[in-house]
């Protein structure tokens, strides 16, 4: 009886301990290991995330490619943490009941990283439409007579905001009146200079009949809207042609200024050759917009880089476990 009874005792003893091996659910070693499981588990399913619509510090909702499920098509997957400690982390599929991940979650983070698309434009505003360029008034007006052979031109270069990103055209007005029988077209143009000149190119951006029939005996501020002569960037400069589009001995008079500006063009030879003469110019209006930094831009977007995850299960700091989601594909980064 007495062997029995030591031999009951160290069995018992034997059992208690081995009980107390056997993992509760609160032992720090399991819930790191569980938090661990839990973070590379949502790490490998960010990794294939095609788009993010939720990204919030405690919550984050992407899709992945068809897997199979249900109808086919991108598969939505959610995980979320309400943020009150002790509170399950929850993972949703499809828009289906959500089910928990793992419980008594202490702490659950997710932060975002992105990168700015290269090439990716700065957000711009329109000003209101201002004077681009101008000569007037004259200090010796002349009249250019116009043919089939003598054309006219102006370089400019527009006067802008400081910080102006490029230009656009709203209105070009020049002095014109007839000059002999008002049977004479011509069209008003605006070219891009040719590279390292100040001479107008063969490409012309926009044109606008100009029809003498309808000009003035005298001298008339004539206008003309232009709309696709836009995004010029703010250093380049063009150039006015008025050239002839329907042949008559003479087209009309155009009013210049022998006396002061710079940048007149002319050809003798219908534009094949040019010349500039330094010291004149046309009498014109050039109106146009600006394209300037937008002041208050929307937020900037970019391509989310990776999501760094950190996950406390217990309410020791100690075990919380944090690792970088890498993200394989070009997925634009979005608020919540």
């Amino acid at each position: 009886m007495s062997v029995l009874t030591i031999l009951m005792g160290a069995m018992g003893s034997a059992m208690l301990i081995a009980g107390r091996a056997i993992p509760d659910g609160t032992d720090s070693m399991e819930m790191t290991a569980e938090s661990t499981q839990v973070i590379s588990e949502i790490a490998g399913e960010l990794l294939y995330a095609t788009s993010v619509s939720t990204s919030t510090a405690e919550a984050v909702t992407f899709t992945v490619a068809d897997r199979g499920h249900g109808v086919s098509g991108p598969e939505t997957i959610s995980y979320a943490w309400s943020g009150i400690p002790g509170d399950p982390l929850t993972r949703q599929y499809n828009g289906a009941t959500a089910t928990t991940v793992v419980d008594d979650v202490y702490d659950f983070w997710l932060t975002y990283e992105t990168r700015t698309p290269s090439g990716q434009a700065p957000t711009t505003i329109e000003t209101a439409e201002f004077v681009l360029s101008f000569r007037d008034p004259p200090v010796v007006p002349i009249d250019y007579v116009l043919t089939d052979k003598t054309w006219l031109g102006q370089y400019f270069e527009p006067t802008l905001p400081i910080d102006a990103i490029s230009w656009n055209v709203t209105r070009v007005i020049l002095l014109a009146q007839i000059h002999g029988a008002n049977k004479g077209i011509m069209t008003v143009q605006l070219r891009p200079p040719v590279s390292g000149l100040l001479l107008p190119d063969t490409t012309v951006l926009e044109e606008h009949p100009m029809d003498e029939a309808v000009l003035s005996p005298t001298y008339r501020w004539e206008e003309f809207a232009f709309s696709s002569v836009t995004g010029v960037a703010a250093t380049d400069g063009l150039c006015l042609v008025v050239a002839r589009q329907l042949k008559d001995a003479h087209l009309g008079d155009i009013q210049t200024d022998d006396g002061g500006g710079t940048g007149r063009l002319t050809s003798t030879d219908a534009g094949k050759n040019w010349n500039i003469d330094v010291g004149k110019s046309m009498q014109y209006y050039i109106y146009g917009t600006a394209n300037v930094p937008d002041p208050n831009p929307p937020p900037a977007t970019g391509v989310l880089s990776s999501v760094r995850i950190r996950l406390q299960v217990g309410a020791d700091v100690s075990i919380g476990r944090e690792c970088d989601a890498q993200i394989l594909n070009e997925v634009e980064a979005t608020g919540p």
